[in-house]
């Protein structure tokens, strides 16, 4: 309980508990809507308002007078009890405004990013009587913050003062929109925030190439990193770095990019999760059950993939239900088919273990009257826009329920999730078994798709719904699919002629990213490669994993954590670097060609990847050369029996005892000693530190000599070149 906040609930009480107007407030001293709604009814009270709301509307906001510094009554009362429910100290609840109230509005207005004097006025009021916060809240981002800060600061008054709580949301989004619309000239009346004609005509006009500079491109820089991207946002100068981020995502989302050139289609994706809708795929679903005419249709419109249903929704009147002709129809027409499961999922109330268990046994028995005997992935669908809540207490259960039935049927059916992005990511670090994502990103308002990055390694992205293709017999209304090559879809039912090669898809989890590693650099002069991911074979008998999808080539010299990995994925080793856009980045590389590859033919590429991975060499047995652009070989002492490599630091660096616990700070310059290049178990960002100098002695790196270790933060986010990270030459 707020004791300020509950004088500012009695206050409201005590002034217009008796104003049919006004609606009592609970005092509690817990600042929450009830009490925001007194303050706005209190402020339209004060402005004669007769028909008073719980909103702040045109009316209030047109209506709402300057405050300011001298001026006393219940409207300072009412700018003061909003100030304390910010939790911004105004000094007193008086009804004065003094200077405490002048320094309160002022920290307030600066919070918010614009800043200003210490008077009220309408945009300001509005934003305080709001429950939005302007500090960055549990789950936020610092980041994100200063690029809210940026938009209110340039763009409130083309729509308000929005939230600054570092959390990428609708509300973020729409004022992201409503800035491009001022900058590409639209009127502020006419303005929505959200993707019309106009600002789809408007858009795709506008072209930035390198050396361009634009407001735009400012707002381009923002989006990414809304998006997940390491990217200055300071700038509007469309540079090569700039660029090389936007092919990172146009490469990740599969949109056609020119070289050199940012345009409609980066910028429409980047600020909606659909983007531009208009773009062509390859691949459809469709709750149509389909005639040949129609599966020609697909085919005469450049579609290669096809979702469809696998059973119908007891009690439902459409008949979706895929049959075993239509499978051959498909299959024949040389389209590649992928299976999709949903009955009535569009509700909370739908999911849950019980259930789960259920829809997986249905399933099952629907895919093998289909014909398929295992490892077909199906796509359980959560056609609504889960709260995290939500998920935690429905959807897991019910994705746990349906790994442990198909387990327990003795089948290895794949199992895939079809919904948000925060749905489908969640799902997946839940549980590995769920390796297929099908994105509902076509559902742009959703608050599982605002805010959350695309995931890696989806299969297929729903960008546009109900569109009709065809004419007469072949008319068809599918849903638009992006389709990475995750799930090649090469399984057919055995009528169908089923090959003895299956596969399933690995990727770098939460698991693999929090494991322990090994800081490494590569001493390759063509570079490693890295891939986003694997595809794990059974041929003839034989496991062996493929590296799938190349997303970056790491120079020579460069460090990276080679993380630990799992047994059955021993042909691939999971990574972790920097890459050149500055983002921490995770992926793997080839080490191997593993059990029974002998019987595979080896394509030279990978020949190559296994002699680069001979290549690689320990951290701790290199330092940075005199003209730091090379490595050498370390030195090596010995102190206290330990065999040590010497290095010396090129920046302040943070030292931690084994709990995590930050115990000090290293100045830039000390020579450190470090004996292994293993990162630490539970913090693979912190290397173990044995020694370091001080007074020309080697001592403890712990202040207090706590026993059992120190850990240094090797700051990879700072750079992975030799003449760009912390541990320069000794």
């Amino acid at each position: 309980m707020d004791a300020m906040v509950l004088k500012t609930q009695q206050w409201l009480n005590s002034t217009y508990g008796n104003d049919s107007r006004f609606n009592r407030v609970t005092e509690d001293g817990i600042t929450g809507w009830g009490t925001i709604y007194g303050l706005r009814r209190a402020l339209q009270i004060e402005e004669g308002i007769t028909s008073t709301s719980n909103s702040f509307g045109p009316s209030t906001y047109s209506k709402c007078p300057d405050i300011n510094e001298g001026d006393t009554g219940n409207l300072v009362y009412i700018v003061q009890g909003g100030l304390w429910c910010k939790g911004f100290n105004p000094g007193g609840f008086n009804g004065n405004y003094g200077s405490g109230t002048a320094s309160a509005v002022k920290r307030f207005k600066e919070a918010t990013g614009i800043g200003g004097n210490g008077n009220m006025n309408k945009d300001f009021m509005r934003a305080l009587l709001d429950m939005s916060a302007f500090s960055t809240i549990s789950g936020g981002k610092e980041i994100i913050r200063s690029v809210q800060q940026k938009l209110n600061r340039d763009y409130y008054d083309f729509y308000q003062i929005s939230p600054c709580d570092g959390l990428y949301n609708r509300e973020m989004n729409k004022m992201l929109i409503y800035a491009l619309q001022k900058e590409l000239g639209i009127a502020k009346a006419s303005a929505t925030g959200t993707w019309g004609p106009t600002t789809v005509s408007k858009c795709k006009e506008k072209t930035f190439s390198i050396g361009n500079s634009s407001n735009i491109v400012k707002l381009i820089r923002y989006a990414l990193v809304c998006n997940g991207y390491n990217v200055d946002i300071s700038s509007s100068v469309y540079d090569s770095k700039i660029n090389y981020t936007c092919n990172k995502f146009a490469n990740e989302m599969l949109i056609s990019k020119p070289e050199n050139t940012v345009g409609y289609s980066v910028i429409r994706s980047l600020m909606s999760s659909n983007g531009d809708t208009s773009r062509t795929a390859i691949g459809c679903d469709t709750a149509t059950k389909l005639t040949s005419a129609q599966i020609q249709t697909l085919v005469n419109n450049g579609y290669r993939y096809v979702g469809r249903y696998v059973s119908n929704t007891p009690g439902g009147t459409l008949d979706k239900a895929l049959t075993k002709t239509e499978v051959n129809n498909i299959l024949s027409a040389g389209l590649k088919l992928f299976l999709i499961f949903q009955e009535s999922g569009n509700s909370a109330e739908r999911f849950n273990a019980t259930t789960g268990a259920q829809n997986a046994t249905t399933a099952i028995s629907a895919v093998k009257n289909l014909g398929y005997s295992s490892f077909v992935p199906i796509y359980f669908a959560v056609d609504f826009d889960a709260t995290d809540a939500q998920i935690k207490s429905n959807i897991l259960p019910y994705f746990k329920a349906i790994v442990d039935t198909i387990e327990k049927d003795g089948n290895d059916f794949q199992i895939g999730v079809y919904g948000t992005r925060n749905v489908c990511t969640t799902v997946r670090n839940a549980y590995s078994e769920v390796g297929r994502l099908f994105i509902s990103d076509a559902s742009y308002g959703y608050s599982g798709n605002l805010g959350f990055t695309m995931p890696k390694t989806w299969s297929f992205d729903q960008f546009a719904t109900d569109i009709t293709i065809g004419s007469g017999d072949g008319k068809v209304s599918i849903d638009k699919v992006a389709v990475s090559g995750v799930d090649g879809c090469t399984f057919t039912p055995e009528d169908f002629g089923q090959g003895d090669t299956k596969e399933k898809i690995v990727y770098v989890t939460d698991e693999m990213k929090s494991s322990q590693g090994t800081l490494k650099v590569n001493k390759d002069d063509n570079g490693v490669r890295v891939y986003s991911s694997g595809k794990y074979l059974v041929n003839w008998g034989f496991d062996f994993i493929e590296p799938v999808n190349q997303k970056a080539i790491l120079p020579k010299n460069a460090m990276y954590v080679e993380l630990d990995p799992y047994d059955e994925r021993y042909s691939l080793m999971p990574i972790k670097y920097l890459d050149q856009d500055g983002t921490i980045e995770y992926g793997f590389i080839m080490r191997k060609f593993g059990i029974g590859a002998f019987d595979i033919e080896i394509p030279k590429e990978w020949q190559e990847n296994i002699y680069t991975y001979g290549l690689q060499r320990y951290f701790d047995t290199y330092c940075v050369s005199d003209d730091e652009n090379d490595l050498v070989k370390a030195s090596r002492v010995s102190i206290n029996g330990h065999s040590c490599s010497i290095h010396r630091l090129r920046y302040d660096a943070k030292v931690y005892n084994k709990w995590f616990v930050l115990r000090d700070t290293i100045p830039a310059g000390t020579r450190v000693a470090i004996t292994v290049s293993k990162t630490g178990k539970n913090h693979n960002e912190t290397l173990p530190l044995y020694q370091r100098e001080f007074d020309g002695q080697w001592i403890n790196p712990l202040p207090d000599n706590e026993p059992d270790g120190a850990f240094i933060d090797y700051m990879l986010e700072v750079g992975c070149m030799p003449n760009d990270r912390l541990f320069g030459k000794e």
